[in-house]
């Protein structure tokens, strides 16, 4: 019997297994190796160099935010990195044991242990863990929520851009990312992006694109217990997951080590939880404002532009929030949304029905 049976060999998957030294696990992939398909812009913050060697294409010293022709820049020094992803996830999973083109198809608690059934036969292992993205199998075996689905795309073109420099544009929510000065990443997020996906010509030389799990799920519950995106571990405004996901990994393989694997759900929430719960809040007011009011947005981050690059961090959303309330002129449109949503939000959550 294995003490832990991981299922999904991304880089979650691939770090926690690195993560639980002195423990016996079986990690499955159901794709012939690792790194593919790309799922991912491939833009990441200064903190997932914690977990990986600091390797990347390009260094982002600041976005250009662009809306209704209109755009000013924000400027911060190594604020992001552009990375390989396939190599990326291809580095986390050296030396580490992976069964390729095996698929998990089910579980059943017994006594002490969980039985797993795959399509490579059966296991018995002490905890199973679900690191099988969006679409998890395992999620189902510890909550019965249903993250909502988002959908990323993304062509990597030849297309001249500022080569240090992010453009993001507000409406629709979309991306040019440059890898150097001639080649760049252009990308969208909706629930259909290819009816907003913008057009800048030149040759197309890959295709990305994925789905992206948004919410705030129960992740652990007798024995299993999902990470990264099979957690919905995601920024709900970018989609960014990578390094939630790493970060889940780390505070799981932890407290495995500690024998506390019951306190995971509880301690990774404590950690970046509120900055999920702020992700939501403003993903909703995005998808809620008027023009108007986005007109007015626009121009309020403009004009604090300077204290947005003093204090805004890559994977920590919540520190725009800090300077939206610093400011009294922003709290009528902040509260204009807000009031309404959290009367939503407890209503919801009265009604949810236990497992």
């Amino acid at each position: 019997m294995y003490d832990l049976f991981i299922v999904g060999a991304g880089p979650v998957g691939c770090y926690f297994a690195r993560n639980i030294e002195g423990c016996s696990y079986n990690l499955i992939e159901e794709h012939r190796e690792v790194g593919v398909p790309v799922q991912c812009a491939g833009l990441v913050g200064e903190k997932i160099f914690r977990y990986v060697k600091k390797k990347y294409f390009n260094k982002i010293n600041g976005a250009h935010i662009r809306y209704k022709g209109d755009s000013f820049p924000l400027r911060k020094k190594g604020v992001a990195y552009v990375i390989d992803r396939e190599e990326f996830d291809k580095n986390l999973s050296r030396g580490v044991d992976i069964s390729f083109e095996e698929r998990f198809l089910a579980a059943r608690r017994k006594d002490d242990a969980v039985k797993i059934k795959t399509t490579k036969g059966i296991y018995h292992a002490k905890y199973l863990v679900g690191c099988d993205g969006p679409r998890s199998r395992v999620r189902r075996y510890v909550t019965s929520q249903e993250p909502r689905y988002l959908t990323s795309l993304q062509r990597t073109i030849r297309y001249r851009h500022d080569p240090d420099m992010i453009s993001f544009f507000l409406r629709p929510f979309s991306w040019i990312i440059p890898e150097n000065e001639e080649i760049c990443r252009v990308g969208t997020i909706s629930d259909h992006p290819s009816r907003v996906m913008p057009s800048y010509g030149g040759d197309v030389l890959q295709k990305t694109g994925g789905l992206i799990p948004v919410g705030l799920l129960r992740t652990y519950r007798d024995k299993v217990l999902v990470i990264g995106d099979a957690a919905a571990q995601v920024k709900p405004l970018t989609g960014g997951g990578l390094y939630y996901g790493m970060r889940a990994a780390e505070i799981a393989g932890n407290l495995f080590s500690e024998e506390r694997i019951e306190e995971y759900d509880a301690a990774w929430r404590g950690v970046f939880g509120n900055q999920i719960r702020f992700g939501l809040l403003g993903r909703t007011i995005y998808e809620n404002i008027s023009e108007k009011n986005m007109t007015r947005f626009y121009e309020f981050i403009k004009e604090n532009r300077e204290k947005i690059e003093a204090s805004c961090e890559f994977d920590r959303h919540s520190s725009l929030l800090k300077i939206i309330l610093s400011s009294p002129k922003a709290w009528p449109l902040f509260l204009m949304y807000t009031g309404e949503l959290m009367r939503d939000y407890w209503s919801e959550n009265r009604t949810q029905k236990p497992l």
